[in-house]
């Protein structure tokens, strides 16, 4: 009833905002997604702190290791967000079929796929910059191997069933890495402003 009596404006302001929210995938997918990719930067991001953690503990005292660690946290924390975004961003740009429908185990299938890409591209980079060609083949491979198994597990409705039960068990990590994260911004954003 109050609709039809709101000025134009409010309701092209409601049309667009509606548009805008269709366009974006379900929020429990996008959570879903979320833990994922959170799960996977902070995940990774412990195990380089671990790896480094011996050379610490001799040059440093351990109020100077933890604020390594928040700092690594942070940017793990906001590393997440800004990949997850970019993932939600995408799929609202992209045609429905390609992303949005079924974005959490495609979520799950580029954030599996970037992760092993990364892993390679880190073993083998060392400390030489690989030509341009080298460094080509290292952004498009992923990205022709993640279409193509989107394309065979949308097929496949029992692949997709586990894949989406995959996700929904690592966005149980959101309850333990978002407070980390969280918790790590506010040191990092006392440590730089005291």
């Amino acid at each position: 009833m109050g609709e039809e009596y709101a000025p134009a404006s409010a309701r092209k302001a409601r049309k667009r905002l509606k548009f805008i929210r269709n366009r974006f995938p379900h929020r429990s997918e996008m959570l879903t997604v979320l833990g994922v990719v959170v799960f996977v930067c902070h995940s990774w991001s412990v195990l380089g702190f671990l790896n480094k953690l011996s050379a610490f503990i001799l040059y440093f005292r351990v109020a100077e290791i933890a604020e390594i660690f928040a700092f690594m946290m942070a940017f793990a924390f906001l590393e997440s967000l800004l990949v997850a975004g970019v993932l939600a961003l995408l799929s609202a740009i992209m045609p429905s079929k390609w992303l949005r429908e079924g974005f959490a185990y495609k979520g799950l299938i580029f954030m599996v796929i970037a992760t092993i890409a990364a892993i390679i591209f880190q073993k083998n980079l060392e400390e030489v910059l690989p030509p341009l060609q080298v460094l080509t083949l290292y952004w498009v491979t992923p990205l022709v191997l993640t279409a193509i198994i989107i394309g065979v597990v949308q097929r496949m409705p029992r692949a997709r069933s586990i894949l989406l039960n995959l996700a929904d068990r690592f966005s149980i990590m959101l309850f333990v890495y978002v407070p980390i994260g969280l918790l790590s911004l506010m040191v990092v954003a006392l440590r730089n402003l005291l």
